[in-house]
């Protein structure tokens, strides 16, 4: 159990991160009027009004974004190139949402190999009380191996429980990404206009 509530900590966790970036989508972060083209000179203020944020916004993955497209867009005049380099960000973003996983997928693995190691000390104490049984006496016998099966019975539960949520996780993860590349596109990106 304590595995579990350890998994669902950190679940819990990247589930309030995922919710503050998501708030994010909601917010005007880069003030563009319908209609209005970006031009590589103006890209300072715009990068000022995503650097006003707070700092704890500011290193949330759609703010990184922003200010990369920004920054790539002045320096090298190049739509496609921020467009690209941006693809890249939010790529390298997933990997490493999904990379953060491991140690989750890792405690999902390890808690039916637990409830297995119960199941053989179950069963090594039914097999010690195997000569009770032969007396008659099978009361311990079956104890045993109701705690045995008991515990890969639990363990398989939880960790079916816990794979749910980390694909549950996994997915607001990938739409969190698809829609933060999307924002960008279609927020900032789509309004730029070289010479």
């Amino acid at each position: 159990f304590i595995l579990m509530f350890w998994a669902l900590a950190i679940m819990g966790f990247k589930a309030r991160l995922l919710l503050q970036e998501r708030v994010l989508l909601e917010t005007d972060l880069v003030a563009i009027a319908e209609g209005m083209r970006i031009l590589p000179e103006d890209t300072r203020e715009f990068s000022r009004q995503v650097q006003a944020l707070p700092e704890s916004k500011r290193k949330l993955m759609l703010p990184r974004a922003l200010l990369n497209a920004l920054q790539r867009f002045s320096s090298t005049r190049n739509i496609q190139d921020v467009a690209s380099s941006t693809h890249t960000l939010f790529e390298s973003a997933a990997e490493q949402l999904e990379s953060e996983l491991s140690m989750i997928r890792y405690i999902s693995w390890a808690i039916p190999s637990i409830g297995f190691i119960g199941t053989v000390r179950g069963i090594g104490e039914a097999l010690a009380q195997a000569d009770k049984a032969v007396q008659g006496d099978i009361a311990g016998v079956t104890q045993s191996l109701g705690v045995a099966f008991n515990s890969t019975f639990i363990a398989l539960l939880i960790s079916i429980f816990l794979m749910f949520l980390v694909h549950q996780l996994q997915l607001l993860q990938e739409r969190l990404v698809f829609d933060s590349e999307n924002y960008a596109n279609d927020k900032l990106i789509r309004h730029m206009k070289s010479d």
